[in-house]
């Protein structure tokens, strides 16, 4: 992890691999296209580069996150997992404008703490884990390190002072990551012991000021994952979901968990009512009321859509951009983002908008006094969103199709449709755009299967139900969705894949689909959904 031998440049242009004129005291190179010149302070290849967003400088005990990154500890092993976790997953990618306030934290709070410390042998633990993912192989490593992380937590939550320790949290939620991702790959639910103990911290979590506190992140985080367990359980919210919690990160993600909330309690009263099977019904004046309710979420959601940034948005490419013909597209449209962090609090708005949408489509059948042209204005809304989910996909994935592997990374045949991002003008937008375009690539291969495997479960599952949106869907949609799952179950290597179906390094087009593929999208949607029940996310 520590490189000690000699700068060559500041530690961006090394990074991004480019000669440097080792101007002081920024380099000409950086100034030039505006990026933020690490300086010539460290020799570590891996660093803090949250220094890149100080429009919020969180302070970790007494020291910024860039003072801290020059300090990191000797890692435990194995050596390698560390590194090529944090860069790919907490670095790359990353901005506090879209923090949801575990990953933007991790590093300088992580970089504080000793190589035997909860946190440092859960973030191994996790690290080994995903690693062993990409490496197709069975490694102890991964469990031997959860044990310990976890022995080591037991010790240190014996001491109260460690309740509110935003580190001692961290290792919490780390554990719980690490109990979730194995869920997945299990097809199992998993077990919230971690959550619920993350939970119980929550009244000693000091606020500090809400907008430099870590304290303030790990809390607007558990906030978030009670939120996406409420809703992917259809229960009711714990009594941590009070609205004045949920307004304590002064971003578009936190501001999307405020209204979350509403959506996750309407969802849990209509469920509770049996209204969606036709189980119960309401008085008039209740129902009214309770419509009413829908629609003023509903423009809650439309409202915040109004409210992000510009840079934001989707930028739309069509037929005319020529879209790689190896990248699935669906109707050949390919909406790209600044970041999967950015698309995929996108697709969570629209995933509660088609909660609210749905839940509105059966009041109105419940009422039996619903307009012919109120209903078809719904089904409109409900298309639109699934094509979003849709349109995303090919920015996620590009032309991925086997199992992933380290080798991805340099391999030139990958094609990502955003590499560089175009602004509405067609030029690369440098002023918006936070990664170089090798960052970019890689943050996408990294992390882009997981970003987009929950807002197509949550799809899947929808049309499995009854009544569910697959019914106003255009032909061939509800396939080419599922033949996306599919997809990338079988690039994060998630059993059951047939025997010898996706093995090889041919083209990357003609994606197979298995011969049960209803039945196989159905168990894994199904399976997924369990095991990322405290993940973040649709």
């Amino acid at each position: 992890m520590v490189n000690h031998g000699r700068s060559t440049g500041c530690v961006t242009c090394r990074e991004r691999r480019v000669k440097c004129d080792e101007a002081r005291p920024k380099c000409q190179a950086c100034q030039r296209l505006r990026l933020d010149c690490g300086g010539y302070k460290t020799n570590l290849k891996f660093k803090d580069q949250n220094h890149k967003f100080r429009t919020q400088s969180v302070m970790v005990r007494g020291a910024t996150q860039q003072d801290r990154a020059y300090s990191l500890h000797p890692l435990s092993e194995p050596d390698t997992a560390v590194p090529f976790y944090l860069h790919h997953y907490a670095r790359m990618g990353r901005d506090m404008s879209s923090a949801r306030g575990f990953y933007e934290v991790l590093i300088p709070i992580y970089c504080s703490q000793r190589q035997d410390s909860a946190l440092s042998l859960a973030v191994s633990a996790v690290a080994s884990q995903v690693l062993s993912i990409w490496r197709h192989d069975n490694s102890p490593l991964p469990q031997k390190a959860y044990a310990q992380a976890v022995q080591c937590l037991r010790r240190t939550i014996q001491d109260r002072r460690e309740w509110g320790n935003a580190a001692t949290i961290l290792a919490v939620l780390s554990l719980q990551l690490f109990e979730s991702i194995i869920a997945i790959y299990g097809l199992r639910p998993s077990t919230q012991v971690h959550h619920n103990g993350a939970v119980s911290f929550l009244p000693f979590i000091g606020t500090g000021d809400k907008n430099e506190s870590p304290s303030a992140y790990v809390r607007q985080f558990i906030l978030h994952i009670e939120i996406c367990s409420a809703i992917r359980q259809g229960r009711r919210l714990s009594s941590i979901g009070d609205d004045s919690l949920f307004t304590i990160l002064d971003n578009p993600s936190a501001a999307l968990d405020a209204i979350g909330v509403y959506v996750a309690r309407l969802q849990a009263r209509y469920l509770n009512l049996g209204l969606q099977s036709g189980r119960a019904t309401l008085a008039s004046e209740s129902l009214s009321e309770y419509i009413a309710e829908t629609r003023d979420v509903d423009q809650q959601l439309l409202t915040w859509a109004q409210c992000v940034p510009d840079h934001w948005r989707a930028v739309r490419l069509a037929d005319g951009w020529n879209i790689d013909s190896s990248i699935p597209a669906y109707q050949s449209t390919c909406e790209i983002y600044p970041s999967s962090q950015i698309a995929t609090i996108w697709n969570l708005w629209r995933l509660h908008r088609l909660l609210i949408v749905k839940i509105k489509l059966g009041l109105l059948e419940c009422d039996g006094m619903s307009k012919p042209e109120e209903l078809a204005e719904l089904q409109d809304i409900l298309q639109v969103l699934v094509d979003g989910v849709c349109y995303s996909v090919p920015f996620y994935l590009g032309n991925l199709s086997k199992p992933l592997s380290i080798a991805d990374f340099a391999d030139p045949t990958v094609v990502l449709p955003s590499s560089y991002l175009p602004s509405r003008n067609g030029n690369w937008n440098k002023d918006h755009h936070p990664l170089v375009v090798d960052e970019h690539r890689r943050h996408i291969i990294a992390q882009g299967p997981w970003h987009i495997m929950s807002p197509l479960s949550r799809l899947l599952t929808l049309c499995f139900e009854e009544h569910g949106p697959r019914t106003f869907l255009r032909a061939g949609q509800y396939e080419w969705i599922r033949d996306q799952f599919l997809r990338v179950t079988t690039l994060l290597h998630i059993p059951p894949v047939e025997a010898g179906a996706h093995h090889g390094r041919g083209s990357r087009s003609n994606f197979p689909v298995p011969r049960s593929s209803d039945t196989m999208a159905e168990n894994l949607a199904t399976g997924v959904r369990k095991g990322a029940i405290f993940m973040s996310g649709p």
